[in-house]
C-alpha cells in the first residue's frame, strides 16, 4: 500500500510540475528601479528559467520572446545575481537559438534557489546541465557537436574540468 501511495504521489508531483511550467505567465507592467523591485519578481524569474527549460525551443515562440525579455532585463539590471557568458557560451546559440538566454536564466536561477550563491562553478554547472536537458530532448534541436563534447565530458563525470578548460572557471 505504501509503495503505490509514494508513486502516486511522484506521478502527481511530475504532473504538477509539468503543468505548472506550462502554465507560466510573464508579469505585466513590471519595473525595476530600486532593489525591492528586482526581489519581487524572484520567484517569478525562477518560474521563467523552469518555463523556458522545459519548453521546446521552437514551441511557443513569442511567448518565448516574452518570457525572455523579462528574464533578460531583470538579469542585467539584478543588483544580486551575475550572470557570465564568454564566447564559449555564445557559440551554443550559433547551432540552437534560445540556449543564450536558457543559460543566463538557469544561472540566476541557481543562484536565487541557493540564497544568492556565490560558487561560480556550482553556478555555471547547473546552467549547463539545464542546457544539456533541453538538448537531449532533441524537440526543435540541431545537431552541435560542441554541446555533444560537453555532454560526453558531464557524463564522463569530468565537467568540471570543461568549465576549468572552456570557461576558464578553476574555484
Amino acid at each position: 500500500m505504501k509503495k503505490s501511495t509514494l508513486v502516486c504521489m511522484l506521478i502527481m508531483s511530475i504532473l504538477s510540475n509539468t503543468l505548472y511550467g506550462q502554465n507560466f505567465e510573464v508579469p505585466q507592467h513590471y519595473e525595476f528601479k530600486t532593489a525591492a523591485d528586482y526581489t519581487k519578481f524572484e520567484k517569478d524569474v525562477i518560474d521563467g528559467a523552469k518555463w523556458l527549460k522545459e519548453t521546446p525551443l521552437n514551441e511557443q515562440t513569442d511567448k518565448r520572446k516574452m518570457v525572455a525579455a523579462f528574464l533578460l532585463t531583470w538579469i542585467n539590471g539584478s543588483p544580486t545575481v551575475n550572470v557570465e557568458i564568454n564566447p564559449t557560451i555564445m557559440d551554443f546559440e550559433k547551432k540552437n537559438e534560445g540556449m543564450l538566454v536558457l543559460y543566463m536564466s538557469a544561472s540566476a536561477r541557481y543562484v536565487l534557489e541557493n540564497n544568492y550563491s556565490k560558487d561560480m562553478r556550482a553556478k555555471h554547472r547547473a546552467a549547463l546541465r539545464d542546457m544539456i536537458a533541453v538538448y537531449k530532448t532533441g524537440k526543435g534541436i540541431k545537431r552541435d557537436k560542441k554541446m555533444e563534447k560537453l555532454i560526453k565530458s558531464d557524463e564522463e563525470g569530468k565537467i568540471d574540468e570543461w568549465l576549468a578548460e572552456n570557461l576558464k572557471i578553476n574555484q
